[in-house]
């Protein structure tokens, strides 16, 4: 199957933007252009292992407004955004991206996207590796998001696993181990996205893509998470009634509108927990959190760490 027992490794922490974009190449063959964002320092960090047909990658791009296009995806790639936001487009559709959100990108398909201070954690596998995993010899994938919010969360966690093990320096996982680590890759990947081997009820027809008053209602939840908002004025910004919103959430999110403004909030509030920018009752209390407890309950469960433990570290866990 994959066997290599001599990794493969790229390590590159860097403010050039060429040397940037010369490391990110030797993953995945694009085009790229590469701009700052007011008020940041521009740094990317750049990780990456291959144990033959398995790679896993980390980025970290702080600071960084980066465009890429690639004319074809030389396997699967699926992932997820750790921080940030990101619209990737392939002519399977196009998906707006935040903090925790998953994706698949089949192999074979052209892509575009545009990453702004993103941090993402990926899975590469070829396709017929996938199919030989899933004992298939016909398995085709769409480009989409997890299929559920339970679907979700357990991809995050499942990249969060592989991606550590792999990218850890100076250790090299035995060929059976790798092994195992390619089943799991690929039996998440067969639970969380549509698939040929998936029922018909989670699989989309042609030319699918999130509905737009979904991407409307997020993109304006994304612009004022710091005001008071209620179903009723996210609605009417994405044209469409409070109850047909609901519904949209709740067929292609597996959620609803206030969860999703939720983790956006608790997203802003872990940055500012990452600055150190005051108490955590006060960050809290800042993005709309009035109970402290509530909140730490909702910051443990997103992040696997209490929120006081992320304002002494400074850093992401």
């Amino acid at each position: 199957m994959t066997g290599a027992s001599d990794p493969r490794r790229v390590d590159v922490h860097t403010r050039d933007r060429d040397e940037a974009v010369a490391a990110i190449n030797q993953t995945i063959a694009h085009e790229a252009r590469m701009g700052s964002v007011a008020g940041r320092d521009v740094h990317l960090a750049f990780r990456s292992v291959s144990y033959g047909d398995l790679s896993a990658l980390r980025v970290r791009m702080s600071g960084v407004h980066y465009l890429a296009s690639a004319p074809t995806m030389p396997a699967l790639f699926a992932g997820v955004y750790t921080e940030g936001r990101a619209t990737v487009r392939t002519p399977q559709g196009e998906l707006a991206l935040g903090t925790n959100d998953g994706l698949l990108c089949p192999e074979g398909l052209p892509i575009a996207a545009d990453y702004r201070d993103t941090a993402h954690d990926f899975l590469i596998v070829p396709e017929a590796l996938a199919a030989e995993v899933a004992a298939t010899t016909d398995l085709r994938f769409r480009f989409s998001r997890p299929v559920s919010e339970a679907k979700r969360r357990f991809w995050t966690r499942t990249v969060g696993f592989l991606c550590e093990q792999l990218v850890t320096p100076d250790v090299v996982h035995p060929p059976l181990v790798v092994e195992h680590f390619v089943h799991q890759a690929v039996a998440a990947m067969l639970s969380v996205f549509p698939n040929s081997k998936m029922t018909d009820a989670y699989l989309p027809g042609p030319g699918w893509t999130e509905p737009v008053v979904v991407r409307r209602a997020v993109e304006f939840m994304e612009r004022h998470a710091d005001q008071p908002l209620t179903v009723s004025r996210i609605a009417s910004a994405a044209g469409v009634g409070a109850r047909g919103l609901q519904e949209a959430f709740r067929r292609h999110r597996d959620s609803t509108p206030m969860a999703h403004l939720r983790r956006i909030r608790l997203d802003r509030a872990r940055r500012e927990l990452l600055g150190g920018a005051g108490t955590v009752e006060r960050i809290a209390r800042r993005w709309g959190f009035t109970d402290p407890g509530r909140f730490a309950g909702y910051y443990r469960a997103a992040y696997g760490r209490p929120p006081g433990q992320t304002l002494r570290s400074g850093e992401v866990s």
